[in-house]
């Protein structure tokens, strides 16, 4: 039932999805990665915004170009199933084995296959104490036809492969922004 629902909410989410406004405090996120990015020493180029403040029917996956602050890419992204975790809205944690997605700055790491099915990814590692078990819990940026995962960031298999070969055409490592 939660595949039907989940399927469901990709394919309304593809007529819903009608604004390429900015959403609301975007430009100070962009403004706070790309300071983040620039202090730390990594990417300056581009960077992932999460909103998981919306839902998942909303395109709450923003590729930006932080020189520019444009939107290079948005998309739907799914969210962990876990704790209160419905088909539409996450529950966010960073205990491991709860399933839930994680918010903070991650860094993304190599492409990869999954240990699990044959889907690319890209290992994650949690760089604030609110995502710190992101390597030890799996925690990875993913393809997927279902967006609900154990507490993954997911992107429509498309979707990835487009990500996918902006990231891997950098020299430093991409900063990936979760919060709510």
């Amino acid at each position: 039932m939660k595949k039907i629902l989940c399927a469901l909410a990709v394919l309304l989410g593809g007529f819903l999805l009608v604004s390429n406004m900015k959403p609301a405090n975007f430009n100070d996120r962009v403004t706070e990665l790309t300071t983040y990015c620039s202090s730390n020493g990594y990417n300056a180029d581009y960077g992932i915004l999460v909103d998981y403040g919306k839902t998942i029917l909303s395109r709450r996956f923003y590729l930006v170009d932080l020189k520019t602050g444009d939107i290079v890419m948005r998309s739907l992204c799914g969210h962990g199933c876990g704790g209160g975790s419905s088909i539409l809205k996450g529950e966010l944690s960073n205990v491991p084995g709860s399933h839930c997605s994680s918010p903070g700055h991650y860094r993304i790491g190599i492409k990869r296959k999954m240990y699990t099915r044959d889907a690319m990814a890209f290992e994650l590692d949690g760089l604030d104490m609110t995502n710190s078990n992101a390597r030890s819990r799996s925690i990875l940026l993913h393809e997927s036809d279902w967006l609900l995962s154990y507490g993954c960031v997911t992107l429509r298999p498309d979707r990835f492969t487009e990500v996918a070969e902006i990231l891997q055409s950098q020299p430093k490592n991409v900063i990936m922004w979760v919060y709510e």
